[in-house]
């Protein structure tokens, strides 16, 4: 049933060739399915099940964050992937100033806008970006901001991936399509 699920989700992303994808393909030792449901705060998510799962408060501001972390299982080839998920209230930080710190801390360099992969995402709120480039150190990065009125606070998706080498673009088209996937997964009750 999960895996027919996973792939409902994925067929809808057919630019990116998401119904040719192999679920079972491990990328250096990271398999992105099978997937769990896991609940945070209001937020239901699938991830990897190889993820492991963590839960903090931010050091300073003292907001929750938790960490789904599958690390590196090779050592010359390296790939890990960290998702996370921070819920920060209208009180610690607006939705715009979340955006824009994050845009100048979370990035090496400018991330570029990919609010098209909405269309193929099928929770959305009234104010949601979509940001994708390469993270502060190595590898890329996908940070998904939604704000959601009723609770005013806003939810920060991140999907950070650590890597090196550079994986073939064929490879890394899977990957995104993956992301896109723990992307439309997400869903604030």
């Amino acid at each position: 049933m999960k895996k027919a699920f996973f792939l409902l989700i994925l067929i809808p992303l057919t630019f990116l060739n998401a119904e040719k994808l192999n679920l079972t393909k491990s990328y250096r030792g990271i398999t992105f399915y099978p997937v769990r449901q896991e609940l945070v705060e209001s937020v239901e998510l699938s991830v990897p099940k190889i993820t492991q799962r963590f839960d903090t408060i931010h050091q300073e501001l003292q907001y929750p964050i938790t960490f789904f972390r599958a690390d590196c299982k090779q050592e010359t080839d390296c790939f890990s992937l960290l998702i996370d998920v921070s819920i920060i209230g209208d009180s610690i930080k607006s939705f715009e100033e979340i955006i824009a710190e994050s845009k100048l801390k979370d990035f090496r360099m400018e991330p570029r806008s990919v609010n098209e992969w909405k269309k193929f995402i099928r929770y959305k709120t009234e104010k949601m970006e979509i940001y994708y480039g390469p993270s502060e150190i190595i590898g890329g990065k996908v940070i998904a901001f939604y704000y959601h009125k009723k609770y005013q606070k806003t939810y920060r998706l991140t999907i950070n991936m650590i890597y090196t080498p550079n994986f073939s673009d064929k490879e890394w088209n899977e990957i995104i399509n993956f992301n896109i996937g723990i992307l439309n997964n997400f869903v604030i009750r």
